[in-house]
């Protein structure tokens, strides 16, 4: 079966470093071109990556007819406005998370991508490694019970060197923050194990004043039958990495949630009293993140678990009103 040719839009780090070198384990992709402002840069990165093609516009590598779809690697507040213009160019889109922080403009997105006819999938590559699909069949056989409440958590310290760079992660105009750098995986493990949208929301940030964006940032989330979220992200605090769902019979907690890396993981089944371990294989969830994309691709639509992004944006974009306001949002 032929191939799904791929072009890479910006030389990140992530990309350099995690997605792309997933992206080459796969066995259904063509890796063909890489394009960045920085021609140079660009061809560093592809040289090193084994990726022929460069580009130094993200324009020619939209012309280039032998690309099917893009990976879009830039800051947040540039994955609207290429999201579009791939879509305009017949070209699928996978784009790292998160999509957006405003909801009508990833509503453009999906938009410009279902106008086109392809496929758009939001690049959260921990939906796609086996734990979490485990976490989930143990819920649903009632190991622990009714599902009533999640913690989900992740975070990091930010040194003073990314701080001073400065790190695109922390830049206010390009819509960064620790809540859109890693607050979002909490959310988003929220949602994808209560499977279901929240009615409510209430969010506090802590705000640094020289950078304008959110260096620590938490809230509570009310679900469908009165069930309750805890999340939080930062940079200022070293760790942790996890998430821990509580029923009436038990909980279960899996950390590392989120990156795991290679090795086989660990999930943690709390209940009676007694600790049991359950084991789930180690992968490359960047390969198999790749191949997910692929797969709905080919399938004319796009497959769970994965999403395009437009219900977590409409989160996202509720909690920064509630942090901003001080007030309880409420969602349609």
């Amino acid at each position: 079966m032929k191939k799904v040719v791929w072009g890479v839009i910006s030389s990140a780090k992530i990309g350099r470093e995690r997605v792309l070198p997933g992206m080459r384990k796969s066995g259904l992709i063509e890796l063909r071109a890489l394009a960045s402002r920085d021609h140079a840069l660009a061809r560093r990165t592809a040289d090193a990556l084994g990726i022929p093609v460069t580009y130094g516009s993200y324009e020619e590598l939209l012309a280039d007819p032998e690309i099917d779809g893009v990976y879009i690697g830039l800051p947040n507040a540039l994955h609207a406005p290429w999201t579009i213009r791939a879509a305009e160019a017949g070209k699928h889109v996978l784009c790292e998370k998160p999509l957006g922080r405003h909801a009508a403009d990833v509503e453009q997105m999906a938009a410009a991508c279902e106008r086109a006819g392809v496929i758009l999938m939001e690049a959260f590559m921990w939906r796609h490694h086996p734990q979490h699909a485990r976490v989930r069949e143990l819920i649903a056989a009632g190991e622990i019970g009714e599902l009533t409440f999640v913690r989900a958590s992740h975070a990091f310290a930010m040194d003073d060197a990314r701080r001073n760079l400065p790190d695109v992660r922390i830049q206010a105009d390009l819509d960064g923050g620790a809540f859109m750098d890693v607050g979002c995986y909490a959310l988003n493990a929220a949602r994808y194990l209560f499977d279901a949208e929240p009615l409510e929301v209430t969010a506090l940030q802590r705000k640094d004043p020289a950078l304008g964006v959110d260096t620590s940032f938490a809230a509570l989330l009310r679900f469908p039958g009165d069930r309750l979220a805890s999340i939080d992200g930062s940079f200022e605090a070293n760790g942790p990495q996890r998430y821990e769902v509580t029923g009436f019979r038990g909980s279960i907690v899996l950390e590392p949630a989120f990156q795991p890396g290679p090795l086989p993981t660990s999930i943690v089944l709390n209940r009676g009293g007694a600790r049991h371990v359950v084991e789930a294989p180690g992968v490359d969830q960047y390969a198999r993140e790749a191949d997910h994309f692929v797969h709905s691709v080919r399938a004319g639509r796009l497959l769970p678990p994965a999403e395009d992004g437009r219900a977590q944006a409409r989160v996202v974009e509720a909690l920064y009103r509630s942090a901003e306001t001080g007030q309880t949002v409420r969602l349609a």
